[in-house]
């Protein structure tokens, strides 16, 4: 479909922006445009190392980068001449999300959440249209998916998908962090490789000039 023309997935490398093979040009850049205007400030400043999937020719190659660059205010880090991968990724459904009530404070967000008391196991689906709380862990093979922030009061060791209509202002807190994969709008990333939490304290996941960060929660405890 061509809403996900364009999806942004990090890696240990940095940032790539995947391009499905079968879309022109013009539908991939209208699909930038719709999905980075409405979260600029996310990506302002982003490092993006490259382009995968769709093998692009040098011109189109070239005007994508000065479209990144001069209308988003990000870098584009490759070259035309890098190696490109095929990558296969998830499609995300169209949802409608609630517009949230504006408050006068700082990091409030007022709307509909779910409240779990309970461990979610292997093989369970959790999906809800705002916020989603879980009392408990999350084990591997468990998979949540919320179009508003998610917190885990335990350990976080499945899938977590927070802002899944497109939110890049949502985010992901666990008591303990080591996740399968965690995704923020089409941003991926996963934990490295036998390491989990580096932190003894609450972590959260955000994105960061276009990449998902994690780091403590509780900076000055």
């Amino acid at each position: 479909m061509a809403e996900n023309a364009v999806i942004f997935k990090g890696t240990k490398e940095g940032l790539y922006i995947i391009l499905k093979e079968d879309m022109d040009l013009d539908t991939i850049k209208s699909n930038l445009d719709k999905k980075i205007k409405p979260s600029k400030r996310f990506f302002e400043g982003a490092k993006i190392m490259n382009f995968k999937g769709k093998n692009l020719t040098q011109e189109e190659f070239d005007e994508l980068k000065e479209v990144i660059e001069q209308e988003y205010g990000m870098t584009v880090a490759g070259s035309y001449g890098d190696k490109y991968y095929d990558i296969k990724s998830e499609g995300l459904e169209s949802k409608k999300t609630e517009i949230l009530e504006k408050l006068p404070f700082e990091d409030v967000h007022k709307g509909e959440a779910l409240i779990i008391r309970a461990t979610i196991r292997s093989g369970q689906l959790i999906q809800y249209k705002g916020d989603v709380v879980v009392v408990g862990d999350v084990n591997p093979g468990a998979h949540i998916r919320a179009a508003g922030s998610v917190i885990i009061m335990g350990a976080l060791r499945g899938i977590v998908q927070a802002g899944v209509s497109g939110d890049y202002g949502t985010f992901i807190v666990a008591f303990k962090m080591q996740p399968t994969q965690l995704r923020i709008g089409d941003i991926i990333t996963r934990s490295p490789d036998g390491k989990g939490s580096k932190f003894n304290n609450p972590e959260i996941a955000l994105v960061k000039q276009g990449m998902i960060v994690v780091e403590p929660y509780l900076r000055n405890r």
